[in-house]
Formats: C-alpha cells, sequence, structure tokens
C-alpha cells in the first residue's frame, strides 16, 4: 500500500473539505489519516500503482472536491502545480492560490504511533 502526504498552507481549506460529509465518503477507501491541521496522509489501495500514479488518482479526488467545495462559483480550474507528462504533479493551485503546495510519497507503509499521556 502506497502512501501520500499532502500539504495545505491554509488549514482551513483542509478542515473545509474534511467538514463535507461526501467528500468524506469519496476518499475513506483512501484510509485517511490528519497528520495535523495543515497535513493528511492517504493509502492507495490498488498496489499497481506506480508513485505518480497514486499522486495523479488522489490529486485529481482533491481537485474535484477543491473545485466544488472550496470554490464553486468562480470560472478559474484548479490545476496541478507541474503539468509535465511523467514528473511529480507536487500539488494543486486555482487561480494563484496554492490550495495543495506539496506531496511527499512514499513507497513503504507510514507507521503512525499515537503517544498516549
Amino acid at each position: 500500500m502506497r502512501a501520500i502526504k499532502l500539504h495545505f498552507p491554509d488549514q482551513n481549506h483542509l478542515t473545509t473539505l474534511l467538514n463535507d460529509q461526501q467528500f468524506q465518503m469519496d476518499i475513506n477507501y483512501l484510509n485517511p489519516y490528519l497528520l495535523d491541521n495543515n497535513n493528511i496522509v492517504l493509502f492507495d489501495p490498488v498496489t499497481q500503482h506506480n508513485p505518480l500514479d497514486t499522486e495523479i488518482v488522489i490529486l485529481s479526488k482533491f481537485a474535484r472536491a477543491i473545485k466544488n467545495i472550496l470554490f464553486p462559483d468562480t470560472q478559474h480550474n484548479v490545476e496541478f502545480l507541474n503539468p509535465f507528462l511523467g514528473q511529480q504533479k507536487g500539488g494543486l493551485i486555482h487561480d494563484r492560490t496554492r490550495v495543495i503546495d506539496s506531496t511527499d510519497l512514499e513507497r513503504l507503509r507510514i507507521n503512525i504511533t499515537a503517544n498516549q499521556v
């Protein structure tokens, strides 16, 4: 299972997306894990995907949600930061606003440990 971490420079964008019940249902199969207010990790269950495929699949889901939830009334589309084929996309932008400004791709499983107090 491949993991990808998305960084949102504006925590309100991530919070707004995650508060949308339909979007939560759409990404539930990706086992989302909120690291903090600005970072989320998702796990691609398709083991045959290479890292760039995983990034495109997940960013495409987020792009649709960003357009529909965050910016439904604008004529601007959500675009990849790096539109070139065969290269890491690096995030998503909407009309000069970086909604996701970095993507970290992992080939191995990410172990997340919660420390109890």
